[in-house]
């Protein structure tokens, strides 16, 4: 197996020798603190309270493009945090990101970076008594990141995550997009920020006021109906997958006898 990883240098010295061993630690890396698609580990090493994120193995078709046309995922996650703490967006701070081959094809990537201990995500700010804040924070975020025309594929409440300062950090950075942001990629980073529709309105208005636009009221009902709309048709969708989810449940059961 070939391992390929780079190295902060801000970090190379005190983490270096540690990020060359991560492959072969077989998962064990530390408190598992996500699962799912792929899995996220806190740990600390040499008093550094670290994030790794491990991506899992990729169809054989990934892995070829990512071996020979594009950058992992470990990789683009790395070098879009570098790229938004230039443009002074905040993110947690890279570290390393390692790749592993087998057979010449890309196998497992892991993104490491500084842990953000005691954030919170941005889920159902609604319901919470500083709501104000996380609704100017967040938009102010938002528009930062359209000034500097990057625009952000998974810009959700969950990868959304503020300090005790209210300070805001973007997480899961790996599909981004540096080449300017249209109305219609505006409207999606509005569409999937919350389901309450009074909450998006707000926030609307929040980024209105910090952007400059003129009709702030008018603005802010078309990002809220837009949100609707968005919402309506991922429930639906949802719907729809449960069903058929239930049918060949029960088909399998019928010619499982």
């Amino acid at each position: 197996m070939r391992v390929k990883a780079v190295v902060d240098e801000l970090y190379a010295d005190k983490l270096g020798s540690y990020v060359l061993t991560i492959p072969s630690r077989n998962e064990q890396l530390g408190e598992v603190i996500y699962t799912g698609r792929n899995i996220i580990y806190h740990t600390n090493e040499n008093g550094i309270d670290l994030s790794i994120k491990s991506f899992k193995v990729p169809p054989l078709f990934n892995r070829i493009a990512y071996t020979y046309f594009r950058k992992s995922k470990a990789r683009r996650s790395y070098e879009y945090a570098v790229e938004l703490m230039k443009l002074g967006i905040d993110t947690p701070a890279p570290v390393a990101y390692v790749e592993t081959y087998r057979h010449g094809l890309l196998h497992r990537s892991y993104y490491v970076c500084l842990m953000l201990v005691g954030a919170h995500d941005i889920r159902h700010w609604e319901q919470r008594p500083d709501s104000s804040k996380i609704e100017e924070g967040t938009a102010q975020v938002m528009a930062r990141l359209h000034a500097a025309g990057v625009f952000h594929r998974d810009f959700t409440p969950g990868n959304i995550l503020y300090d005790k300062d209210y300070r805001f950090y973007l997480i899961d950075i790996n599909r981004m997009s540096l080449s300017g942001v249209s109305y219609k990629k505006m409207l999606e980073n509005f569409n999937g920020i919350n389901e309450d529709n009074a909450a998006v309105r707000r926030l609307a208005l929040c980024y209105a006021s910090i952007t400059g636009i003129a009709d702030a009221d008018h603005f802010a009902d078309e990002m809220a109906a837009s949100a609707a709309r968005w919402w309506e048709h991922r429930h639906r969708h949802n719907f729809r997958k449960f069903r058929i989810k239930v049918m060949k449940e029960k088909l399998l059961k019928f010619f499982g006898r």
